[in-house]
């Protein structure tokens, strides 16, 4: 019986009875047999986090359920530093506790998020003072197109209010969720 171990890692030498001689032909033969064996067992059964779209791969969920995040924190580029004028409007999908923006309208999908859209508070901010924020584009993720301009903070959405860097705007408008 394979484990998911030997999905991962491999141990050849297991797969091969005793007294064989371990020719290159013999490696390439249990290699594809370990992986066959592995492409054909069934994904264990991990329950979505919150919020997230219930068509998503799995191949976006870790083994303990998480959210497999883009690297480089979802920029498709190395990000630049950029200072965002006072009188900006920003956008933002979730919580006053993330650190990411984009620039306000900017569409759900090129963000590439795992969520779905009209689950996720979404909020209007505009800058009361200069923002420093790193600009890149999104990367695409989450079989989503990304591209989107976002903005990430060294401080929480939270913290930039508190500041008086950031305030909120009145109604937020519609989010632009895909319908």
């Amino acid at each position: 019986m394979l484990t998911i171990k030997d999905c991962i890692f491999p141990s050849w030498r297991r797969h091969i009875p005793r007294g064989v001689r371990m020719t290159r032909r013999i490696l390439v033969l249990a290699a594809l047999a370990v992986l066959a064996a592995c492409a054909t067992q069934p994904p264990a059964t991990v329950s979505l986090p919150p919020n997230v779209r219930p068509d998503i791969d799995h191949k976006w969920i870790t083994a303990d359920g998480g959210i497999l995040w883009p690297p480089a924190d979802g920029f498709a580029a190395p990000p630049t530093p950029m200072v965002l004028p006072a009188g900006t409007l920003i956008d933002r999908f979730g919580t006053d506790g993330g650190t990411f923006f984009s620039p306000k309208g900017a569409s759900f999908a090129a963000r590439a998020l795992p969520y779905v859209c009209d689950r996720l508070t979404y909020k209007v901010y505009i800058t009361d003072k200069p923002l420093l924020v790193w600009t890149g584009k999104a990367l695409a993720w989450f079989d989503q197109p990304g591209g989107a301009t976002q903005f990430q903070t060294d401080e929480t959405a939270a913290g930039l209010q508190s500041d008086g860097i950031i305030e909120p705007v009145n109604p937020p408008g519609a989010a632009p969720c895909p319908h």
